[in-house]
This record gives C-alpha cells, sequence and structure tokens, in this order.
C-alpha cells in the first residue's frame, strides 16, 4: 500500500505524537506556530498560525490525503476558542480548497457540547446544548466539518489524563482534592488511549474500512470523583479523614456518563479501560522516576 500524505495541524501533546506514528509509513507535515526540533523525526514541519490565512496559503502541500486539526486555544476564553476552531479551521479548509485528493478531515473536539447535568447516558446521537462558551464553539466548529465538501470524523474526548496531566495526583498529594457530599461524574480518558484512538481511525480509513462521521472518545468507567480521590489518596497513603462534612460542589464538566460503545465497535481496544489502569501507570512511572 502506497504511503499517504497526511497534514497534522497541531503539533502539542497529542498531535505530535500521533504525526510520529503515522510517519512510519507514510508522508507527514506538522504545521504549528512555534518551531519544532525535526532530529530524529521523519515529520516535515510547517511554522505557520491558522489565524493568519496568508502564512498558510504558500506553505500547505499539495494533494494531501488526510488532514487532522488538533489544535488547542492558547487561554480559555471566547475569543481565543472562536480564533483556533472556527477562524482557524475556516483558514485551512480555505487553503486546501482545491484539494481534491483529500480524503478524510478529522476534527478533535469534546465532550463539552453536551448540556446532560443529571446523571444521563450520552453518546453520539444526544441532544447537544451547550450552556457554555467552549461547548458552543466546538459545536459551530464540528458543523463546519459537517458542511466542509471532503468526508469529515468528529472525535469527542472526554477528560484527558496521563503522561504530564497530572493535575488531580498532585492536588490529592496537597490536600487540594476535596470530596463532596454530592455525586460529581467525571468521564476520563488517557492521553495514550487519545493517540491511540486518532492513529487507529486513520489506519482504518487508509485500509478501506468504515469510518463513522463522529465518535464520543472515553474510557468505560464514568465514575464519582469522589471515588478517584479515593483510590489515590490510598495509592498515596494521604488521609482524607473529615472532608466530607457539609461539603457540596458542581463540576464545570456537568453529571454526565459517557457511552463508548461505538468507539469499540470501530475495533479499538482501550489500554486504559479505566481510571485505575491509568493513574497506576502513572504512579508507577512517577516513582520510577523518583
Amino acid at each position: 500500500m502506497s504511503p499517504k500524505r497526511i497534514l497534522m495541524v497541531g503539533c502539542g501533546k497529542i498531535g505530535l505524537r500521533v504525526a510520529k506514528l503515522l510517519s512510519t509509513n507514510n508522508e507527514v507535515w506538522g504545521l504549528s506556530r512555534g518551531h519544532q526540533e525535526a532530529e530524529k523525526q521523519n515529520i516535515q514541519f510547517i511554522t505557520a498560525d491558522v489565524c493568519e490565512p496568508e502564512s498558510l496559503n504558500s506553505q500547505l502541500p499539495k494533494n494531501i490525503d488526510y488532514l487532522i486539526y488538533c489544535l488547542t486555544p492558547a487561554e480559555r476564553s471566547e475569543s481565543a476558542y472562536r480564533q483556533v476552531y472556527l477562524t482557524g479551521l475556516k483558514n485551512t479548509l480555505s487553503a486546501l480548497v482545491n484539494n481534491q485528493s483529500l480524503k478524510r478531515l478529522y476534527f478533535v473536539s469534546s465532550t463539552a457540547v453536551y448540556h446532560q447535568d443529571a446523571s444521563e447516558v450520552v453518546n453520539e446521537s444526544s441532544s447537544t446544548h451547550p450552556n457554555s462558551f467552549s461547548g458552543q464553539v466546538l459545536l459551530e466548529a464540528e458543523a463546519l466539518c459537517a458542511a466542509s465538501p471532503h468526508p469529515s470524523t468528529v472525535i469527542r474526548f472526554s477528560g484527558i489524563y496521563g503522561a504530564q496531566r497530572n493535575r488531580l495526583i498532585q492536588q490529592v498529594k496537597s490536600g487540594q482534592a476535596q470530596l463532596s457530599t454530592t455525586c460529581r461524574l467525571t468521564n476520563r480518558i488517557h492521553e495514550d488511549d487519545c493517540v491511540g484512538f486518532i492513529h487507529h481511525l486513520v489506519q482504518e480509513d487508509i485500509l478501506g474500512n468504515t469510518v463513522e462521521p463522529l465518535y464520543l472518545s472515553s474510557d468505560s468507567k464514568p465514575v464519582d470523583l469522589n471515588e478517584v480521590i479515593g483510590f489515590l489518596a490510598s495509592e498515596l497513603s494521604v488521609s482524607l479523614e473529615g472532608q466530607l462534612e457539609g461539603k457540596h460542589d458542581t463540576r464545570r464538566a456537568g453529571n454526565k456518563k459517557c457511552n463508548n460503545q461505538k468507539m469499540l465497535e470501530s475495533g479499538y481496544q482501550l489500554r486504559f479501560p479505566s481510571y485505575q489502569e491509568g493513574y497506576l501507570e502513572m504512579l508507577k512511572t512517577s516513582s520510577r522516576r523518583a
């Protein structure tokens, strides 16, 4: 099978790892605002800003087979989200408007598009009426993908943890992770599985297998945040005694249960099916480095 020409827009923690995996058997370009070190990486880097169309027009490679849009705003503000997810996406698609070879656009979205907050189970068919600006902007970006003349696949990731994303571990260690008398459902996916699933879907399309236009990507165990905190506290030998006295809490992510059935039906096997496997791996890695 001949190598494919793939453009990764966004070379952050996830995008760069996916690009490296795909570059083993394909010709891969990685686009980012900052300079990337090309040494020992079979990736051709492009320094450009998707919010500045003139920086794209002369640099994007021709005859791209796959475009993966995997960007994160520099700050959590509506203007930053609109710049990256709407203006940037429009500019990128416009720069590729005459690219007749594009077989599929992959867009990395988020479960922030769901509004459910009463322990409902959500999947790809669930209604989306987000209250947050982040969810609203991402939903607009998803619509842009659907309206593109090219086939597209949106991947809605739940809360990403793993590798250097160890905020909850640090909060438990410092005593900042507070228990609550109310249920706070949390849906998570390890960074390794984010990378693995994107790579899996691209490979499936290359092989000619069916790739759906939308996937909800999360691990197989939605769980009360209290349980996760308790698990980490036990593993770290941190006491949580007395924390539950009258403490109520609500979460920006809302209370919902993400159903990953379609993700699993695609043939992808989670490396970390639940938070236990993922956090245990992180703690083992951390102890080895200490």
